[in-house]
């Protein structure tokens, strides 16, 4: 912080997307607050105040008329991660504005403070520890597969260590990324309690750009603002939260490998089910045969397909277990049952004739409640059947909250629906819960996880779909403790595929099979990693894909406005997107996004 002499002049990058260029601007006098790249000003621009970053001094064009800095608005992301947003943006055909927004603080930071001394702690004689000590001392990417139950808190803390006493930590920082919020808090708070001066950077950004010893966040920390990169860890490489959504189509790993690199930083990733980016381009390793097993959790399975259908989504097999873990856990949440549909039934028939219930206006289908309700135009009409007047409905897909009723009767406890949208005060009291996947991001211990319709998730149309599932398994398997405990319980999956590979590497406690085939599947199929892909969406995309198509790129047009590109490289997809001027109709392009 200082005063700036008059003729200074900064290079800026504002917050406006429709203009992506730099622009110079003269420092007044006077001027107070942090003046390198990565610094956060507030500029004129177009006749109102915007936000922006230093990117460069500069030019030496003489100009005759500069703009004038307004203010600061303090610390921004360092110089390393300002070029690192430059290539993220390349990268995934984006603006770096979005990465350094995401780089920058959400309140202004004027001041830093003071960088604590890094301290010993012990560490563990456990493989996982000699895995993280390993991470360590190596550099490039290590990939360690061990089961869903598996503590990874002994690698972090070995990594740590080992960086401490090889003097990395004196001015660098670790940062390990998770998946979840929650995650970080924990894990920031256990570190603490173990010695280690660490801060979650959700709450403690100005703490992270001092270079604070160990940074935890979630998918925002890989452009953790830290000074100086001393190593990185993921926890769950495999989970689908560690990319971005929308786009761009970002994922952690991929930006975390390329700013290692660029670093000469070691990147350690843990994963239950190793994707293959990671099989193809980490050094990998696995935990012994038995931990890796013991670290799954006991699976039961309820084959369907000879199943008495008047039992509907409740089967015999959730019946007896569930009623064995309410028993066997006697207060808190028992019983967790997962369906990825909310509500109350998303299909109804007619018991006596099977006609499907729909809406006389517009021909949706109905939800049941008190009434038969649209749930496209929300008209309602009395439980009758349309075709032969009855008044009996069955449901053939029910929801969460229809589901959550059933439950209630048929166990006589609470029940509670918990989806991603739910009220944590609604669970209070409940022994059981219905929800979609949330439920695996919002308990923590459950005595039986059942999947209801574990089908739905094996039979999804998209790629890489049976190591999701596996995920998904794994991540309930944390819930229940792995069949390594005495105290741990199950994992329930209902299924008419009782033979497919994704149920027996779960039975078998070993997701090396699936894994595997996927690899070699995707390489045949010419698919990521062993290409590189993108996906166009919107009233642009065919014509996008035309002129992508003419430079060179395999264009493959899809349904709905939607055009699959491939390219035998990211170089080469790249800079042929960023070569290549996009079509005045909208046009959404998502890197890597494999929903074709």
């Amino acid at each position: 912080m200082g005063t700036s002499p008059s003729s200074q002049r900064v290079s800026v990058l504002t917050e406006v997307a429709g203009v992506p260029k730099a622009f110079d601007y003269e420092v007044p006098l006077g001027f107070n607050g942090p003046l390198e790249v990565g610094s956060r000003l507030r500029v004129p621009l177009h006749g109102r105040s915007v936000r922006a970053w230093v990117v460069d001094n500069a030019s030496t064009l003489e100009l005759d008329e500069v703009k004038t800095v307004a203010a600061s608005l303090g610390f921004g992301p360092p110089p390393a991660v300002v070029d690192l947003c430059t290539w993220s943006a390349w990268r995934w055909a984006s603006l770096p504005a979005r990465f350094l927004a995401a780089a920058s603080p959400q309140r202004l930071v004027r001041s830093l403070p003071t960088r604590p001394t890094p301290s010993a702690i012990a560490v563990s004689e456990s493989p996982v520890a000699a895995w993280g000590e390993g991470v360590a001392r190596t550099s490039g990417t290590s990939v360690l597969t061990l089961g869903p139950a598996s503590d990874p808190f002994d690698a972090v803390a070995a990594a740590y260590e080992t960086l401490r006493q090889l003097g990395a930590l004196t001015t660098g920082s670790l940062v390990v990324v998770v998946p979840g919020v929650d995650y970080a808090a924990r894990l920031t708070a256990r570190l603490g309690r173990a010695g280690v001066p660490a801060v979650d950077l959700g709450e403690g950004w100005d703490a992270a750009r001092a270079g604070w010893p160990v940074v935890v966040g979630t998918r925002m920390a890989a452009f953790a603002p830290v000074p100086d990169l001393a190593g990185a860890m993921v926890l769950d490489g495999e989970d689908e939260r560690l990319r971005s959504e929308a786009a761009p189509t970002w994922h952690v790993l991929d930006v975390l490998a390329e700013r290692a690199r660029r670093e000469g930083a070691p990147l350690g990733v843990t994963t239950v089910c190793p994707p293959a980016w990671l099989s193809r381009d980490g050094a990998s390793a696995t935990l012994s045969h038995d931990a890796l097993v013991a670290g799954w959790p006991t699976i039961a399975v309820a084959d369907r397909r000879a199943s008495d259908p008047r039992t509907g989504w409740l089967s015999e097999e959730l019946v007896a277990l569930g009623r064995q873990a309410l028993e066997d856990q006697p207060e808190g949440i028992a019983l967790a049952c997962i369906v990825n549909r909310k509500g109350r039934a998303k299909l109804l028939a007619c018991k006596r004739c099977d006609a499907i219930a729909t809406c006389a206006a517009c021909d949706a289908a109905c939800s049941l409640g008190e009434t038969l309700r649209c749930s496209r135009c929300g008209q309602e009409r009395p439980v009758i059947c349309a075709s032969c007047g009855a008044t009996a409905m069955k449901l053939l897909r029910p929801g969460t909250a229809q589901l959550a009723v059933e439950l209630g009767r048929l166990f006589g406890v609470p029940v509670a629906e918990l989806t991603a949208d739910s009220d944590p005060a609604s669970l209070d009291g409940a022994r059981a819960v219905v929800g979609t996947e949330a439920v695996l991001h919002r308990l923590r211990r459950a005595q039986l996880v059942a999947f209801l319709d574990l089908d739905h998730h094996l039979l999804a149309p998209r790629i890489g779909v049976e190591l999701v599932t596996l995920g998904l398994i794994g991540r309930a398997g944390r819930l229940v403790g792995g069949r390594g405990h005495e105290r741990s319980g199950a994992v329930l999956l209902q299924t008419r595929l009782v033979d497919h590979p994704v149920i027996e590497a779960a039975v078998e406690g070993d997701p090396t099979p699936v894994a595997d085939a996927d690899a070699v599947l995707r390489q045949q199929l010419g698919l990521p990693p062993f290409c590189a892909a993108a996906l166009l969406r919107g009233a642009g995309a065919a014509t996008y894909g035309e002129a992508l198509d003419a430079a060179g790129l395999d264009v493959r047009p899809l349904a709905e406005e939607r055009v699959a590109v491939l390219a035998p490289s990211h170089a080469v997809l790249c800079d042929t997107l960023a070569a290549t001027p996009r079509p005045k109709e909208r046009v959404v392009v998502g890197v890597d996004d494999e929903s074709f």
